[in-house]
């Protein structure tokens, strides 16, 4: 038997995992947790438990595919990976021979090798760097806090949560998308930390809470103005860290003053008296951390609403202290930058050519503050109209299909490029409307190193397989293809082995050296402002323009936007539209996950398929019963953002407000027909792919849009079209 130390990679969480090899007749194949992990510490979700059913399943890609007919129906036929690079390459080169190298696209997203498609960029001269999600998930959340305290300070980057005593969680399902992390927590709470939850949704965190704010969805701005107006009226506020680190106290003050907390319970569906105790739990605590995540970004007018609650713990004034929030280093290894353009790559793109660089000016292009993207919008607009200019082909290893509003037209936009290449396991809806498929390793088959956002670690990930069939490291074909472009010496390495000990080397050692340790921690220390650790020249503060937290943002305010943060009511809701909100009386949640599937990966694994059989809706008994629905029924889900429909299986929902609805995020029917099974229940159908509701990075609704149910009754969905798998 053999024993490999390694980590897995089907969430962002990247837990330790040790895999068995039982050699003999009948080859065995074993995954554990690893003890060792810094983070996991010996938990597995069941993703991770999957890991073996996912590397050996008769439906992985194990071949590079070439479509043999029209976009989507299906029809592949087997081809060798020279012809597959080289075509690739040619049609690349002559689509940039056309309408230049911008009008080539990548996007990919971690876990993935995310940093081989920032070379590649960088090696052609295209600035078209796609993240399907860059308006709604962490870059908001990076931006808001970059615009505050000039660092990531409201991200969940504990490892443990050592003397903590009051833990906010908001907008973060750490049981189902960041399960070791909630193990964490645990630990916490059973040394005395209390736990407040905002969420619109009574999830296995809310449930174990001390006190849980059943937010309405899109307001966590208003909310958040309602703690801090508690804090600042009873002073719950550390006066002298505000004096001396913070610029804009007044004007936020006489900002909170506007939403005392009366008048925010009518805005947020929160009772009074439990805005003003989770303002008193965090003000009088000695360790207070508020840590937050992706939904709060989907809620419109997000940027206001992440800066606005990162004042939280500037007003306590514990920070970058153990156990409270504070800024760990990054890890130095070479990845796509956080902080603008990247200084180790090249830079032969014209980041000025950016899609949504003159739109949004802090958030894509040469300006950003953080690591410039375009919003999906512009880039979707691109390809439908060649518009401000055509972009023709697409290097994904996402789902774009599932996993980006306004599904009609995104399917839309795919079907009509030039050319559309997807690296991936299987066989998703994106990859059904490829030109090529390419077969990519598994956490088990990879050479990898584990990056984890926002801490100060890095793993190795090793191989502990032999990759099945021609599955080959996604970085490697992407290497491959600029070589056969002729970019080749444009690449800072020659091979995907180089690229990990190229990868490594700002820490001084090799991916051999680090497979040996295992993890690699970069040191840090506390109150970092004090001694200058945060800004680049040297002096004590933060590492904004004032040195100072801004409350009021000398950025925002020279590019014309509002310095100090706002609530805005949602675009679509039952006070800003009430008219639609007589015909459409529910305010629909999504993009929520369950812990079996990341980004649809999983779906097609039986394993996770059986503890997680259908896309959901979710509701109340309550709302239930009002609509003639039942638990386990399907019903259809309408709204006006278009006028399609979508179908769900109801889940009954303790707790959940009557006029809330939950439509899980991200799914796909994983049968035969692959396109029309998203079509009839992906929740993005429903949702606008908009960049009109947040004024500095354009913004998502995802979680805050009208619908109305209605039960199927005989019009049952239509599983011969979808062919689901037997048995489900």
């Amino acid at each position: 038997m053999s024993v490999v130390r390694t980590t897995c990679r089907l969430c962002l969480v990247r837990c330790g995992m040790l895999v068995e090899a039982h050699d003999g007749a009948a080859p065995r194949v074993h995954v554990k947790g690893d003890r060792a992990h810094p983070l996991s510490r010996g938990y597995l979700c069941p993703k991770g438990k999957a890991s073996v059913d996912m590397t050996l399943s008769p439906k992985r890609v194990l071949y590079p595919l070439r479509r043999d007919g029209a976009r989507g129906a299906g029809r592949w036929r087997r081809v060798t990976w020279d012809e597959a690079l080289d075509d690739i390459a040619a049609r690349l080169k002559s689509i940039i021979a056309e309408h230049g190298a911008r009008a080539v696209a990548v996007q990919s997203l971690p876990p993935k090798d995310y940093f081989a498609y920032d070379l590649f960029l960088d090696a052609i001269g295209s600035p078209t760097f796609f993240k399907h999600d860059s308006h709604q998930c962490f870059t908001p959340q990076l931006i808001a806090d970059v615009l505050s305290y000039g660092n990531l300070l409201t991200y969940p980057a504990f490892t443990e949560l050592n003397g903590t005593d009051v833990l906010v969680l908001w907008g973060i399902n750490l049981a189902e998308t960041n399960a070791s992390k909630h193990q964490r927590v645990r630990d916490a709470t059973r040394k005395g930390c209390r736990t407040i939850v905002v969420d619109p949704r009574p999830t296995q965190a809310a449930r174990e809470a001390a006190l849980w704010l059943r937010v309405r969805p899109g307001t966590d701005a208003a909310l958040a103005l309602g703690i801090l107006n508690a804090m600042i009226a009873n002073g719950w506020v550390d006066r002298e860290f505000v004096a001396q680190w913070t610029l804009g106290f007044e004007a936020l003050a006489a900002r909170a003053a506007q939403y005392p907390p009366g008048r925010v319970a009518e805005i947020a569906w929160v009772p009074e008296r439990d805005i003003v105790e989770a303002a008193r739990l965090i003000g009088e605590a000695r360790r207070p951390a508020l840590y937050t995540f992706i939904g709060a970004t989907m809620g419109g007018n997000s940027i206001a609403t992440m800066r606005l609650m990162g004042f939280i713990p500037a007003l306590a004034g514990h920070i970058d202290r153990e156990g409270a929030n504070g800024f760990l280093p990054p890890s130095g290894v070479r990845m796509p930058s956080y902080y603008g353009a990247d200084p180790s790559l090249g830079q032969t793109r014209n980041l000025g050519e950016m899609l949504s660089a003159d739109k949004f000016p802090l958030f894509a292009g040469p300006k950003a503050i953080t690591a410039p993207y375009p919003h999906p919008r512009q880039v979707i607009d691109a390809m439908l109209t060649g518009k401000p200019y055509p972009v023709r082909a697409l290097w994904t290893s996402c789902n774009p299909m599932v996993g980006l509003e306004d599904t009609y037209g995104t399917l839309r936009a795919l079907q009509a490029l030039d050319l559309l290449v997807v690296s991936e396991l299987f066989e998703t809806p994106t990859a059904r409307l490829a030109d090529y498929v390419l077969p990519i390793t598994t956490h088990l088959e990879s050479n990898a190193i584990a990056e984890y956002s926002g801490l100060n670690i890095v793993c190795a990930r090793v191989r502990a397989l032999a990759p099945r069939g021609e599955a080959r490291e996604e970085g490697w074909a992407v290497i491959e293809v600029a070589r056969r472009m002729g970019c080749g010496g444009r690449l800072p390495v020659k091979s995907y082995e180089e690229l990990l000990d190229y990868r490594l080397e700002p820490l001084g050692i090799s991916f051999a050296q680090l497979a040996a340790q295992g993890t690699y921690t970069r040191p840090s220390t506390q109150e970092k402002y004090l001694s200058g650790k945060l800004r680049r020249d040297g002096k004590p503060g933060f590492n904004t323009p004032s040195g100072k937290i801004e409350f009021a943002s000398g950025t925002l305010a020279a590019h014309g936007y509002d310095p100090l943060p706002d609530f805005v009511e949602p675009p679509l809701s039952p006070y800003s539209t009430p008219q639609l909100a007589r015909e459409f009386p529910l305010v629909l949640i999504s993009g929520t996950r369950t812990v079996e599937f990341y980004s649809t990966l999983g779906i097609e694994v039986p394993r996770l398929l059986k503890r997680h059989p259908y896309p959901t809706l979710e509701m109340s008994p309550q709302t239930a019963a009002r609509f003639g629905l039942k638990a386990g029924e399907w019903a259809e889900i309408s709204a006006p953002t278009t006028e399609r429909t979508i179908v769900r299986r109801v889940a009954l929902m303790e707790g959940l407000h009557p006029d809330v609805v939950n439509a899980e995020g991200l799914w796909y029917m994983p049968g035969e027909d692959l396109i029309a099974g998203t079509l009839a229940v992906g929740a993005n159908v429903l949702t606008p792919l908009r960049d009109d509701v947040d004024p500095v990075i354009g913004g998502s609704i995802a979680r805050c849009i009208l619908c109305k149910v209605r039960p199927l009754g005989a019009r049952r969905p239509d599983f011969e079209r979808w062919r689901m798998p037997a048995g489900h």
